[in-house]
């Protein structure tokens, strides 16, 4: 377990104001979620044939049945450790960002599409259950390792985490009822430094 929580937050929020973090402007925001936990493991092989990639949980202890609009996770956040410090790396997909760098258990924003989605997916989790699945890095690009620009590869960079966000609202023709009003993130999530540096070479 790793003490560095609040640099985390404040290093993801700092790279959103600077247009850095993710793809997305930063728009309508939500709470985090209550009794709703989204938690990651990573995996050399996701699946034969295709990678590394990440299990992933989601734990509903509600309730309610709660809905996401898929994909779940909607971004990841990667954290190099830099000598004594915990530095932000990159980050890619949308949604989930802290709107208060110094709030962890505040507000983030979240992704809301400027057009109706035209096949949306919803992954429904039961209320007082669990949903367990798996993603390969290769089938599911925002979970892969990016770096967005060149001065975020720091020298000595010797270990890795990658924290996991969702938060979406949908288009107001979406017609999709009942989804999540809260947004999710994971604790931060081991990462082997062999494969993020080979990554980040690329």
């Amino acid at each position: 377990m790793i003490k560095c929580k609040g640099i985390f937050a404040a290093l993801a929020a700092i790279a959103v104001s600077t247009g850095q973090a993710i793809t997305h402007h930063p728009g309508p925001y939500m709470p985090l979620c209550s009794h709703i936990t989204l938690t990651a493991s990573y995996l050399a092989e996701a699946e034969p044939g295709k990678g590394p990639g990440f299990l992933f949980v989601i734990s509903n202890d509600t309730n309610k049945d709660i809905r996401l609009a898929e994909p779940v996770p909607s971004s990841v956040h990667w954290y190099a450790h830099v000598d004594t410090k915990w530095l932000w790396r990159a980050s890619s997909g949308s949604g989930g960002s802290f709107v208060d760098a110094y709030n962890e258990k505040g507000e983030v924003f979240a992704y809301q599409p400027k057009d109706p989605p035209p096949h949306p997916e919803y992954m429904t989790v039961t209320a007082h259950a669990s949903h367990e699945w798996t993603e390969s890095v290769q089938d599911h690009p925002a979970i892969a390792y990016r770096p967005s620009c060149a001065i975020c590869n720091y020298p000595g960079e010797h270990e890795y985490r990658a924290v996991f966000a969702y938060a979406y609202v949908p288009h107001p023709q979406e017609h999709a009822d009942g989804l999540l009003a809260c947004g999710l993130r994971s604790e931060p999530v081991v990462m082997p430094p062999l494969v993020t540096s080979h990554s980040a070479s690329k």
